[in-house]
């Protein structure tokens, strides 16, 4: 099922991306998304389609597609939510029950991407966006968290802001029957502060699995099926990038130039030296 809604996803946002009202068209048929579908979708939304332009208006409607699908976890999980339309200093997604509120980030990265950094993840700017609410929490493809030691996890500890992958956000979704999260949510709060990686996942992955009780062998299963799920959505990118090796090769001398000057931004750059040359001592 995953490998069909992903291909439904893709081929929407190349259909709505473009539009005026794209995000209304995406929350609206994402409407009524049932348990299934919505682990499903979770399996491969924080993998970008490689078909997808960087920074394109695509690539930023997928980002709002899993802000969508955290927003819909956290309602499954009985934290009624939403994605939060306000721009800038503000979190994307807002849940509030009747003892506490949580804001979220969910983050989603290319496979052909070189190696990620701690201001990827934004852990300050997560904290500092919580403002009077109670938690804070962060989800990503679980490898692309940094693997070893790293300064994230350090500030995911002292801020309090629980660091979460899709994996367990699926686990606790199909296994969820009215527990009580609080536990997750406050688990920096009772962990020494450490840089590693394998001391966090190890606490977070005994930590969820206390919630909804069950044993850490399960959740290694959705992990495994995830491992799965990334190799075959690399194939569909090394396909991607196949097919476009081969159009490169039969296009004309003008169509290569054509697109390199695009692909370089060159006269985006002219029109923004010309604009700083426009200075002035007047006021």
């Amino acid at each position: 099922m995953a490998n069909s809604v992903r291909q439904n996803m893709i081929d929407l946002i190349l259909e709505i991306a473009k539009q005026r009202n794209a995000f209304d068209l995406l929350e609206q048929t994402l409407t009524g998304m049932g348990k299934d579908v919505l682990s499903a979708s979770l399996l491969g939304c924080g993998m970008i389609p490689e078909r997808l332009e960087h920074d394109s208006s695509e690539e930023k409607l997928w980002a709002k597609y899993c802000d969508i699908l955290l927003a819909k976890s956290w309602t499954a999980l009985g934290i009624p939510a939403e994605v939060l339309r306000a721009r800038g200093d503000s979190a994307d997604v807002f849940g509030k029950t009747e003892i506490y509120t949580i804001v979220g980030d969910a983050k989603a990265f290319r496979l052909s991407r070189t190696a990620k950094n701690q201001k990827d993840f934004k852990i300050q700017a997560l904290d500092d966006w919580r403002k009077s609410n109670t938690y804070a929490a962060l989800i990503s493809p679980l490898f692309q968290y940094p693997q070893r030691q790293s300064q994230i996890y350090y500030q995911a500890l002292e801020r309090n802001v629980t660091l979460l992958s899709y994996d367990h956000l699926r686990l606790l979704i199909e296994h969820f029957d009215g527990q009580d999260l609080s536990s997750l949510w406050e688990m920096g709060n009772h962990l020494a502060r450490s840089k590693s990686s394998v001391d966090y996942w190890k606490a977070l992955d005994r930590t969820v699995c206390q919630v909804v009780r069950i044993s850490e062998d399960v959740l290694r299963e959705y992990k495994l099926l995830a491992i799965q799920t990334t190799k075959h959505i690399g194939e569909e990118g090394i396909d991607y990038w196949k097919t476009q090796i081969e159009a490169y090769q039969h296009l004309t001398q003008e169509e290569a130039v054509a697109r390199l000057i695009k692909a370089e931004k060159i006269e985006a750059k002219i029109q923004t030296i010309r604009k700083a040359m426009q200075v002035s001592l007047e006021a």
